[in-house]
């Protein structure tokens, strides 16, 4: 698998990664212009600048973008001393996961939503009963949404507390107007700050009038859509005077 390929499974993966390329070198180090070394959480994914010295200095670099948190570029000159002073121009660039739509629930309606999503372009993952794990190792990112289709699971409300602690823009779960307040106050009792609470969208959904398991997946997508991009959902009737 070539570097390009590695990034983009990297992405799908739900994974950050970083791109250092050698734009230009100095004296005669053993790398040359172009030459690429992929890397996520400090780790070689594939590629070399040319030797072990170089490529420690290219994850370096890449631990630096990723935990700048601003800026999505970074250029470095690196000077190396072996006698002759060699030196490289390495310039790194941030490669972030596209945004997910993380689902707990294999039923129609979770399945419905992961299947919208995925026509959305984003990434999507539906997680079982065992995916409470895979979820803690790779929580949401700012980018990302998730929803819960079973508010009676069992993991509802670690994956809740969990979820609404972290940077995740959405937290929605599927419910009735009877069920949703009574799991907003199990999180409350159970010590959930009231502005993690505040941030669960339950019933989630747009009022679609929805009857079935696919609309009830589209008007959820539908609020996630909404909330991302700062709208209500309402209609774009016009007014005419």
């Amino acid at each position: 698998m070539d570097i390009l390929q590695t990034l983009s499974a990297t992405r799908e993966a739900g994974r950050r990664s970083v791109l250092v390329t050698v734009v230009a070198v100095e004296g005669e180090p053993p790398s040359y212009a172009g030459a690429k070394l992929a890397v996520a959480d400090g780790q070689v994914l594939a590629g070399t600048l040319g030797c072990s010295e170089f490529d420690t200095a290219g994850i370096a670099l890449a631990a630096e973008l990723a935990g700048s948190g601003e800026a999505a570029t970074l250029r470095r000159r690196m000077v190396f001393g072996h006698g002759q002073e060699q030196a490289l121009e390495l310039f790194a660039e941030l490669h972030e996961p596209p945004p997910a739509v993380i689902v707990f629930g294999d039923n129609p309606i979770g399945r419905g939503v992961v299947e919208l999503a995925k026509f959305l372009g984003r990434r999507a993952v539906l997680l079982h009963e065992d995916g409470l794990a895979a979820f803690e190792a790779s929580p949401a990112g700012p980018a990302d949404a998730v929803v819960l289709s079973d508010h009676d699971a069992q993991y509802v409300d670690a994956v809740l507390r969990q979820a609404l602690a972290g940077p995740a823009f959405f937290v929605g779960m599927l419910g009735s107007h009877r069920h949703a307040p009574m799991v907003m106050q199990r999180l409350r009792d159970d010590g959930v700050p009231a502005d993690h609470v505040d941030r669960l969208h339950s019933p989630c959904g747009l009022d679609i009038g929805s009857r079935g398991p696919a609309e009830i997946a589209l008007s959820v997508v539908a609020e996630i859509v909404a909330v991302e991009r700062g709208r209500t959902g309402g209609a774009m009737q016009m007014q005419l005077d």
